[in-house]
């Protein structure tokens, strides 16, 4: 008789689509990521389309992209040697809404805000983490274990290494 494995790590993504989008938890652009691992700018794009779609967050900002991939494991937070900044409850609010919402507006109402001032509160925030921009400072949200993680149903939880040192803090 034979027995199957239930423990074992399933993911949602290929190895190959994991590295192309591993970089990206550092912020880099489709044609920095491509430059890195030696894939053009629409190959990158064509697996982040994938990678939203396994995800289930087709269409979404590449800040939910990648709180999705770090939530489901799919891959490393980025490296960082610092601490995490003193961050008020409010500021946790807008990382989280951040991580959460792909519009500027569904962020604005998460954190009590007009749509209108969702930008220069990113672009504050962003500064006091001493991020690259939104989406690096969503991974380093992870990396400093601030961010609630809500998985995607199904997620997998094999982790690529981030290997990337672009935007490396």
């Amino acid at each position: 008789m034979t027995t199957t494995d239930t423990t074992a790590k399933t993911t949602l993504l290929t190895g190959a689509q994991r590295r192309a989008v591993a970089p990206l938890v550092y912020g880099g652009t489709n044609e920095s990521i491509g430059a890195e691992i030696h894939l053009s700018a629409q190959g990158v794009a064509s697996h982040l389309r994938t990678a939203r779609n396994a995800l289930g967050r087709r269409g979404c900002s590449r800040p939910v992209l990648v709180h999705a991939l770090l939530a489901a494991r799919e891959v490393r937070p980025p490296a960082c040697q610092r601490s995490c900044p003193d961050f008020t409850v409010r500021d946790l609010q807008l990382l989280q809404a951040l991580a959460e919402h792909s519009r500027n507006d569904d962020i604005g109402r998460a954190i009590s805000v007009p749509g209108s001032d969702v930008r220069a509160e990113i672009d504050a925030l962003v500064a006091k983490a001493g991020a690259d921009n939104a989406v690096h400072l969503v991974g380093l949200g992870h990396a400093w274990e601030v961010l609630a993680e809500c998985a995607p149903s199904g997620a997998g939880s094999q982790l690529e290494p981030a290997e990337s040192t672009a935007g490396a803090a």
